[in-house]
């Protein structure tokens, strides 16, 4: 479970988010929805460590995050970026090693979990192709592979489906809703409100900073104003 208590964030002297408090439980997938700079990635990032916090606490499990060494943080959170950050250089399985050789991981070991996983997402096929062959689903479901081989407890993922066809949507909805079937803690923004109402179990409507809304009721999802006009 993530715990985020009142926290906001500055950059470069600019409020960004603003005394936020919300709650990513396990075996749900959690929708931060809002315009684009509504502040959504930024709080996002905050709760990977990617980025630091003003004031407040997030909390994994229990552990302040602020006391988890970056190693710790990325063992417990994986973080998909919008653009996937994939190693051009490198290919689909070795793409999946690197960060398990960087946490010490045997090679041999690795090149197993990376197969075994790349497998799940039907992926394996792929495993030495370089990105730049791969479509952009394909790519998306690498960087998802990638972030799983560490066996997060935690997935993040920023705009998932900016890059994606309706097809490869759809692909994206079965595969979360499966890995939160299996008791991962998902949390995603998203613009896309066809998506989110797919795959949505709990959603905050972001503002300038700010949470308008919250709602985990599929049914009355177009009954909370702010949300409606988003969508």
């Amino acid at each position: 479970m993530v715990t985020v208590k009142n926290v906001s964030i500055q950059i470069q002297g600019q409020k960004i988010v603003d005394d936020i408090s919300v709650t990513i439980t396990p075996g749900h997938i959690t929708s931060f929805i809002g315009k684009s700079g509504a502040g959504k990635t930024t709080l996002l990032k905050a709760i990977a460590g990617l980025i630091p916090t003003t004031s407040g606490t997030i909390m994994v499990n229990d552990q302040q995050l602020l006391t988890l060494s970056s190693r710790q943080r990325a063992e417990k959170i994986g973080y998909v970026f919008q653009d996937f950050n994939l190693f051009p250089h490198l290919t689909v399985q070795e793409n999946c090693i690197d960060p398990l050789r960087v946490h010490g991981t045997s090679y041999a070991h690795a090149q197993e979990r990376a197969v075994s996983v790349l497998l799940k997402l039907n992926m394996d096929g792929y495993a030495h192709k370089y990105p730049h062959e791969l479509s952009g689903g394909q790519q998306q479901r690498v960087a998802i592979a990638r972030a799983l081989c560490l066996q997060p407890i935690v997935l993040l993922l920023d705009e998932p489906t900016a890059s994606l066809d309706p097809i490869n949507t759809d692909v994206l909805v079965t595969i979360l809703k499966s890995l939160a079937s299996q008791g991962l803690t998902i949390g995603l923004s998203s613009q896309d409100m066809n998506f989110v109402r797919k795959v949505f179990d709990h959603v905050y409507y972001v503002e300038s900073g700010s949470i308008i809304e919250f709602c985990n009721d599929s049914t009355a999802l177009q009954n909370y104003p702010a949300i409606s006009t988003f969508m």
